[in-house]
């Protein structure tokens, strides 16, 4: 969204920022299910968060103990990574999962979903501090791909493919991990970071997939994309127990909030200028967070 790839149709002035956690100040009057003083958490499709007050719909929020970074977490990055690994890739005990960007906001959540669902995982990043991040997390084997090949690791360490990748990189990464698929497998399509990184918008789509169907054909494999958003009869259920396993211990969720990568703390608007060039910078792990006020 910050490299203008989707979501492009409005005309400035409009709103921006999809995701925050607060506190309700006002409830309309049918409102019944939230009140004056409450933590909560949303996910707002009119982009309008990043603002010190906004007004949002009942039906897309979260109750929550306090307003923590934790939480924000737990919102797009977290829904993403457990509904997309549950409905789209449809993970299950024993299987291989391949997360790539896997020390970032979702992808370090995955890896612990993935683990939690006793499948063995395979993590990508591209800093050895990154490295141990994932090992810590539960990562059977992580690549750092600035040390290693990704492809041929995989063809060396699972000559019989991968049954999951969750893939989020894009271009070449998403090649070789379409060559490793497993017989049966899935690569679900999450994101496309090389893409946006370049300035040119076709950048996306330059890539030579006369092969697809064959590949496809002969592995009993697929390819399938995943929009957190088309699966909001999820977000309640899942939410619900993400934060119940935050409370637990169970979840562990990294925040970047700048203090520690960028010695000042993204604060305010220009903070949130500088938290979308640290996100775009490869640096950060976690999710990256600006607080407002």
């Amino acid at each position: 969204m910050t490299k203008g790839r989707y979501f492009v149709s409005g005309k400035p002035p409009f709103g921006i920022g999809l995701e925050a956690v607060g506190e309700v100040v006002e409830v309309g009057e049918d409102v019944e299910n939230l009140k004056v003083g409450q933590c909560i958490a949303y996910i707002n499709s009119r982009c309008n968060s990043y603002a010190e007050y906004t007004c949002i719909d009942a039906e897309g929020v979260f109750v929550i103990p306090e307003a923590t970074p934790s939480y924000l977490g737990l919102i797009v990055s977290g829904l993403t990574a457990t509904i997309g690994l549950d409905k789209a890739a449809r993970i299950m005990a024993g299987e291989t999962v391949l997360v790539t960007a896997a020390a970032g906001g979702a992808g370090h959540i995955a890896v612990q979903w993935a683990k939690a669902a006793d499948c063995h995982v395979i993590g990508t990043c591209s800093t050895e501090e990154k490295e141990k991040l994932l090992k810590d997390l539960g990562c059977d084997r992580v690549i750092n791909y600035k040390k290693e090949n990704i492809a041929e690791v995989l063809a060396k360490d699972y000559p019989k493919g991968v049954n999951v990748v969750w893939e989020t990189i894009g271009g070449q990464v998403f090649d070789d991990c379409l060559k490793n698929l497993s017989v049966k497998g899935r690569l679900i399509v999450v994101g496309g970071i090389t893409g946006y990184k370049t300035e040119e918008k076709e950048a996306l789509v330059k890539r030579d997939l006369s092969s697809l169907p064959e590949q496809l054909l002969f592995k009993s494999a697929a390819v399938m994309g995943f929009l957190v958003l088309t699966y909001n009869e999820c977000f309640a259920s899942y939410f619900k127990f993400m934060s119940e396993s935050i409370e637990s211990g169970k979840l562990k969720i990294l925040t970047d909030n700048g203090e520690k990568s960028t010695g000042n703390e993204f604060f305010g608007m220009e903070g949130i200028i500088r938290g979308v060039e640290h996100l775009h910078s490869g640096k950060s792990s976690g999710k990256v967070i600006a607080r407002l006020y």
